[in-house]
Parts: C-alpha cells; sequence; structure tokens
C-alpha cells in the first residue's frame, strides 16, 4: 500500500475535519492531498508568514534585524512563550523575538513584531505568495477581536506556497530556515519520532478544539507535510491522528 492510501485511509477512518497535504519537494510528487483548500483557523501557524515578512523587511533595508526596543503595553500579554516571565523592560532585537515567536511560540513577541511590521505589510506578502485563504486578522491573545469574528485563516495549500518558496529560495531565507528548525514544540506531527535523527523545519498551533502542524521533513528527500484541524471534541484524537501521520512520512523517507 503507498503511502498516500495509508493515510487517506487513516483519515477516512479516524472520521475527524482535517487537511492534509503532504509532497515530495524534491520528485515534485503530490503524495497527499486531503481538503487542501478547506480554510482552518490558524491559530499559531499564522507566525510563520510573519517570520517570512520579516526576513523580506530586513532584506529590503526596511528594518534592522539587530535593532532592540522594549516590549510594553499591550502587545505584552499572556499566552504561550516566555517573554512575559522575563524581566520587565527588557529590550531584545527583533531577530530575538522571531526567534521566541517560532521556537516557543511566544504571543508577546509576536504582537511586538505585527505592530512593527504592520498588518497590512504581512497581509500584502500573504497575498504576494498566492495564499488566497490566508489572512492575518488579529494579533494574539486579542479576544475582543476574536469575539468581533475576527480571525486568523489559512489552508493546506496556502502552507504548501510558503514552504515551496522558502525552499526554493533556501540561499535566501538561510536564517528563517534556521529558526524554524529549531522549533521546540514538537507534540504534534514529529511527536513519535527521533529528532535527533533528522531536521524538520516547521510550526505548530493551537486552540480549543484546534491542533495545527506544517513544515519540511529533510528525510531521504525533503518532504513537505501539513495538518489542520478544526471542531476536534477531544483534542487528543486530533493529535493522535498527526503522529500517525507523521510516523508514516518519516518511515516512508528515513
Amino acid at each position: 500500500m503507498t503511502l498516500g492510501n495509508q493515510v487517506t485511509e487513516l483519515i477516512d477512518k479516524s472520521g475527524l475535519q482535517v487537511g492534509v497535504l503532504i509532497k515530495n519537494l524534491k520528485t515534485k510528487e503530490l503524495l497527499v492531498s486531503h481538503n487542501i483548500d478547506m480554510p482552518f483557523i490558524a491559530a499559531s501557524i499564522i507566525k510563520t508568514q510573519i517570520l517570512l515578512t520579516l526576513m523580506d523587511e530586513a532584506a529590503s533595508g526596511r528594518i534592522n534585524l539587530d535593532e532592540t526596543a522594549v516590549l510594553a503595553g499591550e502587545d505584552l500579554v499572556e499566552g504561550s512563550g516566555l517573554f512575559r516571565h522575563l524581566s520587565r523592560g527588557l529590550s531584545l532585537s527583533w531577530r530575538d523575538h522571531a526567534l521566541l515567536m517560532i521556537v516557543v511560540s511566544d504571543n508577546a513577541s509576536t504582537n511586538h513584531l505585527i505592530t512593527r511590521l504592520g498588518m497590512d505589510t504581512i497581509n500584502a506578502k500573504i497575498r504576494e505568495l498566492g495564499m488566497t485563504n490566508t489572512i492575518l486578522a488579529r494579533k494574539m491573545m486579542d479576544f475582543e477581536a476574536r469575539a468581533q469574528g475576527k480571525e486568523n485563516y489559512t489552508s493546506c495549500k496556502d502552507l504548501l506556497a510558503l514552504y515551496e518558496y522558502l525552499h526554493e529560495n533556501s540561499g535566501r531565507y538561510t536564517e528563517a530556515l534556521r529558526i524554524l528548525k529549531q522549533q521546540m514544540l514538537n507534540s504534534t506531527l514529529p511527536a513519535l519520532l527521533d529528532m535527533d535523527a533528522f531536521e524538520f523545519a516547521h510550526k505548530t498551533g493551537g486552540l480549543p478544539h484546534v491542533r495545527n502542524d506544517a513544515g519540511i521533513m529533510y528525510l531521504k528527500d525533503p518532504v513537505f507535510v501539513s495538518f489542520l484541524s478544526k471542531e476536534l471534541k477531544q483534542e487528543k484524537d486530533g493529535l493522535r491522528l498527526a503522529h500517525e501521520i507523521g510516523l508514516m512520512v518519516y518511515e516512508a523517507f528515513r
């Protein structure tokens, strides 16, 4: 049975609302395509688009990654991450905030970057890449905006466009890929895998009833894998499905 058949059978048996896209980036073979155009709540997976925008703004000279600024005010939100636990008045560089945003999914650092870059700039980059189902509509932990119906969305097809762009322009995005490979939140697609055995440039995302993960597994060939979910009655069911899909990809390409 092919990898595609295995994964498709697993998804069908689960009965879960998920989007899954798996593609060999070396051979360009599309291995699994399930609900790839369906919009899903992005959760923290939207932070990858912010990272890409930051790197492009730095390359154009519009931002200096080593510039520092004190994070305070409305951007100093709670939730995931470390920054709110550090000393008040601490000044970190934009490079440091990018690392915190991705590696430990820091919400305060993310909001600080959104303020600096501008939501319109980030969404313009999203549109430039042809990501038609993706939008950054609110900052992290902005419950007032969420109550007004403002939400961040993405799709598997859009995430493929993003990661293919990073992969095809890896020389330009060396630092972005290096940061993504340092991901410390590995409880979704790679949870059953030995993370010392391969590199995985990826970003996770989670909210109640939502578990997401997407990125490039650097195995025998570089393989893009995305897993998006919604309306999970029990989040452990979504995680279990993601674990099995991650293991299937690893065993097929290790």
